[in-house]
């Protein structure tokens, strides 16, 4: 195959013979970096201030530069935007439509910049929009928390450990217990905005430019924390990458367990919650079926973000400095992330703000389960001066007369506690193993009693307000 026709590469000057098919299709990336075009127009204008500041760009080329950005603007929003494998990627794209628009002009748009610099701030750049889309998202799932554990502040929950029915728990302090297992992951994105809001552009190709830019006009002019001190490190390094995707992984994980027990409550065993028919699927041959798809979607999604971040942690851990083109495939695990983190938040807002808590399931699960055990046996304790090895046995022989004979600790007749010890009767026996009265014994704080759930409450109210906006 002959390649001698003329090469028409925004940097094809060195070469003599145009590139191959293969060259094409595995060099182009516009097939997904094209969602960066505001970030890179919005650089784009700023690097060309600071051309003009520095004497490259005249008052009318910096006049017809940005004029000629807005237009290209305008045609991205307006889906108008055409599209050429040969010009590779959205910097080529963008270069090559504004020199189409404006001329000569154009091609003095690149003076003191380089690919390599360029693309490490428009994926900055990226990022902060990304991060601060995903934080209002957060914040919303946080408020609907809040208002769902206010709701239910005196439903009962069984408390598990191992799975087995452990302790029983306000509903309220199981919801505010994702609560602040989600706040940590906005807490987490904002470290990522920290590490990410940094001026990259002038560092070049990796060794800084041959003009005096104004760094820190650019810095000013994209809003930003910092400038890098060190070019190679400024285009080599994908650090801000590695933050988003670990903050994505991490609440991606808590999302994936909140819904295994969405998933689990909601079935006809459990049958703790119960979640609208608009939220749930059917069966193509089970007519009875109603299925938790977002949850089992959401729980599958999570796969795919923890995947994200090995892929990229794998793609870096060998190169060496500076920029390296494996350094392209970033974009795919960086964009696959954003949408399903965000599709997934959207998910889990919709499920906890219209599911409904079943209280005489969950009540019935904690007695079926012996959940106050432990508030019984501290009864023998407190009330009745019982050594505690005592009363962990007294307690053990009562549950084991009620597995024998299918009874609950509320159910079992008094004659039959009578027998085990006299302490089990009467109504200090009854209120000992009453719900209200087990958790509102957690004297702790952090713990489940109402006194200590108003107080959270509260306090997750005083958080959204510290971070709104």
């Amino acid at each position: 195959m002959s390649h001698q026709k003329e090469n028409k590469k925004l940097w094809g000057g060195r070469f003599s013979q145009t590139s191959s098919s293969i060259m094409e299709r595995i060099g182009e990336s516009i097939s997904f970096d094209s969602r960066l075009y505001k970030q890179d127009i919005q650089g784009s204008l700023v690097h060309a201030g600071n051309l003009h500041r520095i004497g490259i760009l005249s008052d009318a080329e910096l006049e017809g530069i940005e004029t000629g950005l807005k237009q290209i603007l305008q045609e991205f929003e307006e889906d108008k935007f055409s599209f050429h494998i040969e010009l590779e990627d959205i910097h080529m794209h963008i270069e090559a439509r504004l020199t189409e628009l404006i001329g000569d002009a154009g091609k003095k748009l690149h003076t003191g910049r380089s690919r390599n610099d360029q693309i490490a701030q428009d994926i900055r750049l990226y990022i902060s929009d990304e991060v601060n889309s995903i934080q209002k998202l957060l914040y919303s799932l946080l408020e609907t928390f809040v208002t769902q554990a206010e709701s239910n502040i005196d439903v009962f929950l069984p408390g598990y450990t191992h799975l087995q029915v452990a302790q029983p728990v306000r509903v309220s302090h199981y919801l505010l217990s994702y609560f602040w297992a989600f706040y940590r992951d906005w807490q987490q994105f904002q470290f990522t905005l920290q590490g990410n809001n940094v001026l990259v552009l002038g560092s070049g190709a990796l060794a800084g430019v041959n003009y005096p830019s104004d760094r820190q006009f650019m810095q000013e002019g994209l809003g930003l924390l910092d400038i890098s001190p060190n070019s190679i490190d400024a285009v080599s390094h994908r650090d801000n990458i590695l933050n988003f995707l670990f903050a994505s992984s991490q609440l991606m994980l808590h999302a994936s367990r909140l819904c295994e027990e969405i998933i689990l409550y909601a079935s006809q065993e459990f049958s703790f919650i119960k979640l609208p028919d608009f939220l749930t699927t059917g069966s193509s041959i089970m007519p009875q079926k109603k299925n938790p798809d977002i949850a089992e979607l959401i729980r599958g999604k999570s796969a795919r973000v923890v995947s994200n971040l090995q892929h990229m942690m794998v793609l870096l851990k060998g190169l060496p400095l500076a920029y390296n083109r494996d350094l392209q495939e970033d974009k795919i695990a960086l964009f696959d992330t954003v949408d399903q983190v965000k599709i997934s938040l959207e998910g889990l807002q919709s499920m906890i703000q219209d599911m409904q808590f079943i209280p005489d399931n969950t009540t019935n699960s904690l007695e079926k389960g012996f959940a106050t055990a432990t508030d019984l046996a501290d009864y023998l304790v407190n009330d009745c001066q019982i050594p505690f090895r005592e009363a962990h046995e007294l307690v053990g022989k009562l549950v084991s007369k009620c597995v024998e004979q299918d009874y609950t600790l509320a159910s079992i007749p008094e004659a039959i506690r009578k027998e085990i010890t006299p302490f089990f009767t009467g109504t200090a026996y009854e209120k000992a193993i009453a719900l209200d009265t087990s958790t509102d014994k957690k004297l702790s704080y952090g713990s489940t009693s109402r006194k200590n759930q108003e107080s959270q409450i509260t306090l997750a109210k005083s958080t959204l307000e510290k971070i709104k906006d």
